[in-house]
């Protein structure tokens, strides 16, 4: 179906576009810490006024604990989850999608693994930690290991 103007298009996008699960494993650079799990929810909504397509995202992971290390020079503590909301990943112009019939293709580039890796990789390495106190905060180099979309 071939779409001729932003309001058509925008009318039942996210009935045809329904938010995407999945689950990541994340490798933080610190080695008092092992890999960990987190879960994330990919949405695709429609900014008509502004003339793009947000690619969003919620994730919240499992509770990450490592003890400060005691000395001044230490690394700082941490005890919290990672809890990121209605971050946008991406953007999508509206004009690369009216009129054209492979519309879907272009919005399914944005939402490919790889560039799903990539963009969450993004927002997790700009993620301020904070410390136990909640008086600090820092931020630590993520990786994504691994990310598998749930049904």
């Amino acid at each position: 179906m071939v779409y001729n103007s932003a309001a058509e298009l925008c009318e039942g996008f996210e009935a045809v576009y329904q938010p995407i699960q999945v689950q990541l494993t994340i490798e933080i650079v610190d080695k008092r810490l092992g890999p960990v799990k987190a879960e994330a929810e990919i949405a695709i909504k429609p900014v008509e006024s502004k003339g793009f397509l947000e690619v969003l995202v919620d994730l919240e992971s499992e509770h990450i604990f490592a003890d400060e290390n005691g000395s001044i020079y230490g690394s700082f503590g941490i005890d919290q989850s990672i809890q990121i909301y209605d971050e946008v990943l991406d953007i999508i112009p509206l004009d690369d999608l009216i009129g054209k019939e492979n519309w879907k293709v272009t919005v399914d580039s944005f939402i490919a693994e790889e560039k799903l890796k990539g963009q969450l990789e993004k927002v997790l390495n700009n993620y301020q930690f904070s410390d136990m106190s909640g008086k600090y905060k820092f931020r630590k180099i993520c990786t994504i290991t691994e990310l598998q979309f749930l049904k």
